[in-house]
């Protein structure tokens, strides 16, 4: 018996001063870079069809908050897609600062800008301008009960010119996040 009460002591001895695995900080999500499909036609200065978006590399990150934004939060979506036979990548964004969830939001509620790798060109939706009896561009963007799906119908204004309903997407969107 005080052979067995030796051992168990051993085990408790060597448990108590044994040190604790050091465990690292788990890594972050993956997202397949460039196979977030897309279904949007562009009609206006910048004619063109975003199908995929464009692999991240420096200085160009595609995100998107997708399912972890909550309600009162910032939701966007950010990525960069060819848009024509040019080979040029567009970014495209999309923010809404005052996430309400899945649904509809148009045109104060949503920011949405289609610029150009060099800033060059860009195009963004305005808000009514009542001093110039300029009503705001209308866009109607849907986010689905995932929150990484939708569809987008905006008119926007091109930045340089100041030309309102320059640019229209329609289409469906993706997302991953």
């Amino acid at each position: 018996m005080l052979r067995l009460v030796g051992i168990v002591a051993l085990f408790v001895l060597a448990a108590c001063n044994q040190t604790s695995a050091k465990v690292g900080p788990s890594p972050s999500p993956v997202i397949p870079e460039g196979n977030w499909i897309q279904n949007l036609t562009l009609s206006g200065d910048l004619p063109g069809h975003i199908t995929t978006i464009v692999p991240d590399q420096l200085g160009q990150q595609t995100f998107c908050s997708g399912a972890k934004a909550r309600n009162g939060e910032t939701w966007s979506d950010s990525f960069y897609a060819n848009v024509d036979t040019s080979g040029n990548q567009w970014q495209l964004s999309i923010v809404i600062e005052n996430f309400g969830g899945p649904g509809t939001y148009t045109d104060k509620d949503v920011k949405m800008a289609l610029q150009s790798p060099d800033n060059t060109q860009s195009w963004l939706n305005q808000e009514a301008d009542p001093t110039q009896n300029l009503g705001a561009d209308k866009v109607t963007f849907t986010i689905a009960r995932s929150q990484q799906t939708g569809t987008i119908d905006a008119l926007l204004s091109n930045a340089m010119s100041g030309k309102r309903g320059a640019e229209h997407v329609t289409g469906t969107w993706n997302c991953r996040g």
